[in-house]
């Protein structure tokens, strides 16, 4: 069977909405500063001060990559007086960004540590773990 490059289904149409959200996802988990920040996150809620100490990352590019990943429904957030507090959204579309992770720390001979925030927080269960 062939199919035609040029001339889009239907069904494609229909899903291009689904593909251009994707497409901002990616976009904005395509910045490791922000992977930073998603790490720092995990499992735990912070403000500005404390992701600033986690990543190393200075006060105006943290404000602007947490703007960016609350945007992206990535994040959210709470205010406390002067202060603002982060978490990762309850239902953060982050398993993919997970999976990926896991595979590149396996190409790079490392393993998932135990405890580590991101894993407990998006859980590899031993059988996913055992085909990445």
């Amino acid at each position: 069977m062939v199919v035609s490059m040029t001339a889009s289904s239907p069904a494609a149409d229909d899903l291009q909405p689904i593909f251009e959200s994707v497409g901002r996802i990616f976009g904005v988990l395509g910045e490791p500063a922000r992977l930073r920040i998603l790490h720092a996150l995990c499992g735990q809620e912070r403000c500005v001060n404390d992701i600033m100490q986690a990543t190393g990352l200075a006060q105006a590019n943290v404000s602007r990559h947490l703007a960016r990943l609350h945007q992206a429904g990535l994040l959210v957030r709470r205010r406390e007086g002067a202060q603002v507090f982060y978490r990762v959204a309850p239902r953060a579309p982050l398993d993919l960004c997970r999976v990926i992770a896991a595979q590149v720390m396996a190409q790079h001979g490392q393993a998932p540590r135990d405890g580590d925030r991101c894993f407990s927080v998006f859980p590899l269960d031993t059988k996913e773990q055992a085909s990445v």
